[in-house]
């Protein structure tokens, strides 16, 4: 991937993970689409690293890993174990949790909930309802 001006040593990509791997980080990528000022914070936080690059190359580099990371997933999921990729382990504990989210999301709300969650929220009500009565207090 030459895109983004010259190749990115592994050294660089390490640093670009390990960055990208902060939970305030990923939570900004996965809510904006418009997301120039995250990838100029990115780009301040490599120089901390003496890693010099612009903003496009940061946010290049970040969509090629997560392209050719969703491919090797995709590969591993249909049984085939030819495709791999270098920092697949990294990207796997940052991207691997958003990628089942989003599925299980779009599958079904109500997923995320234990059944009891619901079943207590209706008894509260009902006892809520007893207590309601004037002649009580």
């Amino acid at each position: 991937d030459y895109s983004g001006g010259k190749h990115w040593t592994v050294d660089e990509v390490r640093a670009l993970i390990h960055i990208w791997s902060d939970k305030n980080i990923q939570q900004q990528l996965e809510g904006t689409v418009r997301n120039k000022r995250i990838f100029e914070h990115v780009a301040a936080r490599l120089r901390k690293f003496g890693i010099v690059r612009d903003w496009k190359q940061c946010r290049t580099k970040y969509k090629n890993l997560k392209h050719e990371y969703r491919s090797v997933k995709n590969a591993q999921g249909s049984g085939s174990t030819s495709k791999s990729m270098k920092f697949f382990n990294e990207l796997d504990a940052i991207l691997g949790h958003s990628t089942m989210e989003q599925e299980s999301k779009s599958d079904n709300e109500e997923s995320g909930r234990p059944p009891e969650w619901t079943e207590a929220k209706s008894e509260k009500d009902c006892i809520g309802k007893y207590f309601s009565y004037p002649y009580i207090v």
